[in-house]
């Protein structure tokens, strides 16, 4: 079921909000495992589709229904702020890897 490009931008966006919000939340719990920390990777790979899908949508209202996404400006902004926000959950770099990883095996 596909909704109206307005609606997807605010749903996007509150879906990306919440999902920050909760990985803040839960930052000692992602952290204490490896198993969790994997998980937190899938959680800020999920921020990233959202955050992207929000910017697309975004420019889509702004810009027309003919506009696409390129590869520097917008996915570019968009994994950076994912890789921000996995590596504010933790430090280490197998988090902002697997967060990688994940929306690696999600286009393909």
């Amino acid at each position: 079921m596909a909704v109206d490009t307005k609606v997807s931008f605010l749903l996007s966006t509150v879906l990306a909000v919440t999902t920050l919000a909760a990985t803040q939340a839960f930052k000692a719990q992602l952290s204490e495992t490896k198993g969790m920390t994997i998980l937190g990777g899938g959680v800020s790979s999920l921020f990233f589709m959202f955050v992207l899908t929000a910017v697309g949508n975004l420019e889509g209202i702004l810009m027309g229904k003919g506009f696409e996404l390129q590869l520097i400006p917008e996915v570019a902004f968009s994994l950076v702020l994912s890789m921000a926000v996995a590596s504010s959950i933790h430090r280490v770099f197998y988090y902002v890897l697997c967060c990688i990883l994940f929306w690696l095996s999600s286009t393909s």
